[in-house]
């Protein structure tokens, strides 16, 4: 059997026959499930962390301007210093909550990678069963063939036996 390896998997290049058992026709649906899962999941977290970047660019701006306008507007500083305070703790509270949602994507995408590498397993192991049954017919034939050759054989020296007998007139 040929394998192939692909971005860390291993795929196994078999005969068509295996794409008709269940099992393994099981295993590949569920497998290309997973990879439009994953593939769903990283288009998803690309777009999501974009998106999220833009949402936390005009606080981290906001931050900026107001520590500015403290430095250069004493006069006013309790004013700008607590607009500067809320600018901070809404950044914080919008990259927290980025970090944590980026997080919880990644998480969902190791998952989907670790089903399909365990997929990817399964389908092995039944691929070697499958291997493992037709080395047992291939033996079970060969058996048979050889049982039915000695019979022929016997048959065949029974006959000839016979026909001696007969031609030397020994017979019973």
């Amino acid at each position: 059997m040929k394998y192939l390896s692909v971005h860390g998997c291993t795929i196994a290049m078999v005969d068509s026959e295996y794409s008709h058992d269940k099992k393994v026709e099981k295993v590949d649906a569920d497998i290309r499930t997973f990879k439009t899962d994953l593939q769903r999941e990283e288009m998803e977290l690309e777009g999501l962390e974009s998106k999220l970047d833009a949402e936390l660019a005009p606080h981290a701006a906001a931050v900026s301007s107001k520590r500015e306008a403290y430095e250069s507007l004493r006069s006013r500083l309790k004013s700008v210093e607590q607009e500067w305070r809320d600018a901070e703790r809404k950044y914080e509270e919008q990259l927290k909550r980025r970090n944590k949602t980026a997080s919880d994507k990644k998480k969902t995408i190791e998952v989907l990678k670790t089903r399909i590498k365990d997929a990817e397993k399964v389908k092995e192991k039944r691929f070697r069963e499958l291997d493992k049954e037709k080395e047992r017919l291939v033996e079970r034939a060969k058996k048979d063939k050889a049982r039915e050759m000695e019979e022929q054989k016997a048959r065949e020296i029974d006959r000839v036996e016979e026909e001696k007998r007969r031609e030397l007139g020994l017979d019973k």
